[in-house]
């Protein structure tokens, strides 16, 4: 009944499952990723080997505890939680929000700053990004090959980690996955 008289009416509506305030986040995410060049995505930054990798997956999933024990050995920390990607120029430039890139969530000790977890020289702003790695909870241990995936209209490599439904991603899986984004470039 509403919809025929919005349309008589020559009215547009829109329904969504989302609560006003999400749904307002996710207009607004959209018009920055299409104005501005820019997205940001729940997740986990790296650096190996200069280049970005992204951690991507549900919240719980073990992407930080994996991701600093990379850190404490061949990866610089980037961010953690919410990655910010900019499109500038033709590259893809992986970086942290502002407000909370100097803070990661461990299990031990809450939200404190980087600096009490990670080294100076284990940490760094920005690199540009290379590769997505995309961790989920299925019915076995497995790693993808790499697969192409788009952001901000470029392509990049994405490989899935698949864990055990009760399990977390650990720190020889993250090395495993970051050694199959080597067999791409």
């Amino acid at each position: 009944m509403i919809r025929r008289q919005l349309r008589n009416h020559g009215l547009w509506a829109s329904a969504s499952p989302f609560h006003a305030q999400l749904l307002a986040g996710r207009i607004r995410s959209i018009l920055r990723e299409k104005n501005h060049q820019c997205v940001s995505i729940h997740g986990v930054a790296l650096a190996r080997k200069g280049r970005g990798v992204l951690l991507t997956g549900p919240s719980g999933i073990g992407k930080t505890t994996a991701a600093l024990a990379a850190a404490r050995e061949e990866c610089t920390w980037i961010a953690d939680d919410l990655a910010v990607i900019r499109k500038v120029q033709d590259r893809l430039v992986l970086t942290g929000h502002p407000v909370i890139q100097k803070y990661v969530h461990t299990r031990e000790a809450g939200i404190v700053p980087v600096g009490r977890v990670l080294p100076k020289s284990r940490t760094k702003k920005k690199a540009e990004l290379a590769c997505i790695i995309d961790v989920c909870r299925t019915g076995r241990e497995r790693i993808s090959r790499p697969v192409e995936t788009r952001i901000l209209e470029k392509c990049l490599p994405l490989v899935r980690v698949d864990i055990p439904r009760t399990g977390y991603l650990r720190r020889n899986l993250l090395s495993k996955a970051m050694q199959k984004m080597n067999e791409v470039g």
